[in-house]
């Protein structure tokens, strides 16, 4: 199964160690995991803008993320779905590279339950499905 993590389930399981963390170690360890430079964008100016980390610690995150997955090819046409139109470019990539699911904590995608044929979740929802 190709899953592709949102941005705020990346942070969420580098810097809580929580259920997010689990979610992403068992998907790893189990399915094709697919990041886009979009979504890596976002990590590097969330863990700096917000939390206020490093370059060097951002770059291992980053680079960490890079070595289990695969990189998905960023969506040169943008669909208008969402209510957070910056969630556009998350669907358009994920429809681009045949994604599975999405997982991800923004309820402005998890509210979809669905787009097309890919699944979009939270973490908590990925032990019942899996």
């Amino acid at each position: 199964m190709k899953i592709l993590f949102d941005t705020n389930v990346i942070i969420s399981s580098i810097l809580t160690k929580g259920s997010s963390f689990d979610v992403v170690i068992d998907a790893v360890k189990k399915h094709d995991i697919f990041y886009t430079e979009y979504i890596i964008k976002e990590v590097k100016e969330t863990l700096s803008k917000k939390f206020d980390l490093s370059l060097p610690v951002i770059h291992s995150v980053v680079e960490l993320f890079k070595k289990y997955g695969t990189k998905g090819e960023k969506a040169s046409e943008i669909i208008d779905i969402c209510r957070d139109p910056n969630d556009n470019q998350i669907l358009a990539d994920a429809l681009l590279n045949k994604i599975d699911m999405i997982i991800s904590g923004d309820k402005d995608l998890t509210m979809l339950k669905k787009y097309q044929n890919i699944l979009i979740i939270p973490p908590a929802e990925y032990w019942k499905i899996i």
